[in-house]
């Protein structure tokens, strides 16, 4: 089987239409699994690009557009959010993106933020049906990678950085080499990837995918959707060449 390309997006960048182009033109160019980014109340985990993009949606009605996309592509859907914003609403939460049939849900803070609770959580988001994406960082210990990468869904989503789209000089060679051996699943390397270069170190270092967000969007921001999803392309011409 080839390399995953997980593709980002936020709900609703730049516009409702430009995003639906967006999201059925990367599909039609090979987006294996889409994250779809719901706006949270304060995006401590975000880089600065995506948190501007948050800016530009924020009070949209997130449900009847994450409806129509559901209608238009059939890879999986996974919306990427702060269980801290939906913490004292999840079940009302979980049972809604059950109803618009997304297939599950990424927390980047649900490792950070709650893992004293992370099983309770867990089984929480699964007994609705859906599928529990985790996120893992070089900052959490290698038994704890170890573990989650056995129960995560689809895959283990590694960040690289801190944040997203900020570099740090650590060496992505060695981030992957480090965390392979540890990860029962597959393992999905981004949060960061700052460059092409970047992207290939990760996969001829074992990584089965990349997930790329912020690179797009700045694409759409200097040159628009259709360059935005020229780079998607670039991308899986990039990703087949490790099958």
């Amino acid at each position: 089987m080839g390399k995953l390309l997980v593709v980002y997006m936020t709900l609703g960048y730049p516009n409702v239409q430009s995003f639906k182009d967006f999201i059925i033109g990367a599909v039609e160019n090979g987006a294996d699994i889409l994250e779809l980014g719901i706006p949270p109340k304060y995006a401590k985990y975000d880089g600065p690009v995506i948190r501007k993009s948050y800016d530009k949606v924020k009070g949209l009605d997130i449900w009847p557009l994450i409806t129509d996309i559901r209608k238009d592509v059939s890879v999986p859907i996974i919306a990427l959010t702060y269980l801290e914003d939906w913490i004292d609403q999840l079940d009302n939460f979980l049972n809604m993106m059950r109803d618009v049939k997304l297939d599950g849900v990424l927390f980047p803070d649900l490792l950070i933020d709650y893992i004293d609770d992370l099983d309770k959580f867990d089984g929480i988001i699964k007994n609705k049906g859906l599928k529990n994406v985790i996120f893992t960082s070089p900052s959490v210990p290698d038994l704890l990678i170890h573990k989650v990468s056995k129960i995560s869904d689809l895959f283990l989503y590694y960040g690289v950085r801190p944040t997203t789209g900020v570099p740090i000089p650590v060496s992505v060679k060695q981030l992957i080499n480090r965390v392979r051996n540890l990860v029962e699943n597959k393992l999905i390397v981004g949060f960061g990837l700052s460059s092409e270069s970047d992207l290939r170190d990760a996969l001829s270092s074992g990584a089965d995918g990349i997930a790329i967000g912020t690179a797009l969007i700045e694409e759409i921001e200097k040159n628009g959707v259709k360059s935005a999803i020229n780079l998607v392309k670039k991308f899986r011409v990039i990703l087949d060449e490790y099958k």
